[in-house]
């Protein structure tokens, strides 16, 4: 598994996004299933997004993930917004076909495992990929039933995914109790890759028809799923209306502090056991010098106080590193707090960062 700061990450309204193409979110894949490394990924949609930037928790689960694609239209509108390079949505459903699909000679199978699932998907799913004998390789399915992510972690369920040999274990059990799911059961399956990627259960079973290429590229995919699956518009009214709130009230702080009020400053750190103050503007043209400062501050042991009180501005590039370095921090079981200066107190809010206190 690659460090997390070896990955070209950014925040949007305070969300890590990985700076990735789709061939390029494939080739991951590949090498995990190649180095048998982890590889734990999320696709934040609207629906995704909306949940974080309204629960810490499902917020964390984003951050704890190794790889993050944005997917769906909005989220690459919003990246923009913020001057973030990220152009191109990278749908869980578009990585799944372009592994599917992928014709040339020599590749790796990949064995795929599902997991979840409306009635009979994982199933026809399986069946499906048993009859096209292609990259993509029928490891085995399990569905579920209904229950707490407890009762879906026994050591019967763990020992038959393990068994099929899994490289790649697709998960469908709606997006928050999915992803609990994995975070609870990865480090005891074998399967390197691991994502909960709902409607490509049912994608690829052929319960529902995804919308021609031309829909996706309009950004008009989620009128298709609505035709094709209409309890979902309430779900999206929903969504949507929250999404716009929320922008509304945090895009602004974010742009504006992103931007220097003069000459940009070069970025000096100090550090200690369980502290490191940075100074300077946090934004893209010093990133390496934000990145060394934090690959250092995470050796220390310990919980980590991230102070400043004397950082002028500070952009979602820079935001993207701090939330790699929280990743450190939680993974080992600590916690990251920010001191923050009045200057950057609305854009770190803004982002959802943990605050301590302002000066």
């Amino acid at each position: 598994m690659m460090s997390p700061f070896d990955r070209d990450v950014w925040a949007i309204l305070g969300m890590p996004l990985d700076n990735v193409t789709l061939d390029q979110a494939a080739s991951l894949i590949e090498r995990a299933v190649e180095t048998r490394s982890r590889l734990s990924f999320v696709t934040p949609n609207v629906n995704w997004m909306v949940r974080a930037l309204k629960d810490n928790a499902a917020m964390r689960q984003i951050i704890n993930a190794d790889l993050s694609l944005a997917d769906g239209a909005p989220v690459v509108w919003l990246a923009k917004q913020l001057g973030m390079p990220i152009h191109e949505r990278v749908a869980g459903a578009d990585l799944f076909q372009r592994l599917r699909t992928d014709a040339r000679q020599g590749v790796l199978p990949i064995r795929v495992f599902f997991f979840g699932g409306r009635e009979g998907a994982a199933k026809g799913a399986h069946e499906a990929l048993l009859r096209e004998q292609g990259r993509l390789v029928a490891a085995g399915w399990h569905n579920p039933g209904f229950g707490d992510v407890e009762s879906m972690s026994t050591e019967e369920i763990r020992t038959k995914i393990n068994a099929a040999k899994a490289d790649f274990v697709i998960v469908s059990l709606g997006a928050a109790k999915g992803q609990a799911w994995i975070e609870h059961n990865q480090a005891h399956l074998d399967a390197p890759v691991i994502a909960h990627l709902g409607a490509v259960v049912d994608f690829a079973a052929g319960t529902i028809k995804r919308a021609p290429r031309w829909v996706s590229r309009s950004g008009l995919e989620w009128v298709w799923r609505i035709f094709a699956d209409p309890a979902l518009w309430r779900r999206y009214w929903n969504d949507g209306t929250d999404l716009i709130g929320l922008v509304n009230r945090r895009l602004g702080p974010l742009k504006k502090a992103s931007v220097p009020h003069a000459e940009p400053r070069a970025v000096a750190a100090s550090q200690k056991v369980g502290a490191v103050k940075l100074s300077g503007d946090l934004i893209l043209a010093h990133r390496a010098s934000l990145k060394s400062a934090l690959v250092n501050a995470a050796q220390y042991p310990g919980d980590c106080t991230l102070d400043l009180t004397e950082v002028g501005a500070i952009d979602a590039s820079a935001l993207g590193q701090m939330r790699m370095f929280e990743q450190c921090l939680m993974r080992r079981g600590n916690r990251l707090e920010i001191l923050a200066s009045k200057q950057t107190q609305s854009a770190l809010k803004a982002a959802q960062m943990d605050l301590q206190g302002v000066t």
